[in-house]
């Protein structure tokens, strides 16, 4: 497992566009894509309320994470500029 990386705070805006892209995500995306969100958030938070900043967020500290965001919640995260730099390469590659 990585280590968890030092992120720096997102601003209110960062935040707003997160939550509709999710928002936004969630209406088109297939069943199975969402369960595997639901997958990754309990491993992130197990049995405890997790924020989909707290989710990304903690995927961005861990790249081992990174690779199980769904393809196209991270597509849109990347079509917004939300994901950093690092991440966009990784994802690419991966």
């Amino acid at each position: 497992m990585s280590n968890p990386q030092l992120l720096p705070a997102w601003t209110t805006e960062q935040r707003l566009c997160l939550h509709d892209v999710f928002d936004r995500w969630v209406q088109s995306c297939a069943e199975q894509e969402y369960e595997k969100l639901m997958v990754l958030r309990e491993r992130i938070a197990p049995m405890e309320v997790c924020s989909i900043v707290r989710l990304v967020r903690s995927c961005y500290a861990r790249p081992d994470l990174l690779a199980d965001l769904p393809a196209g919640l991270t597509q849109r995260l990347r079509e917004q500029r939300l994901l950093p730099p690092s991440s966009v390469a990784s994802a690419a590659a991966g």
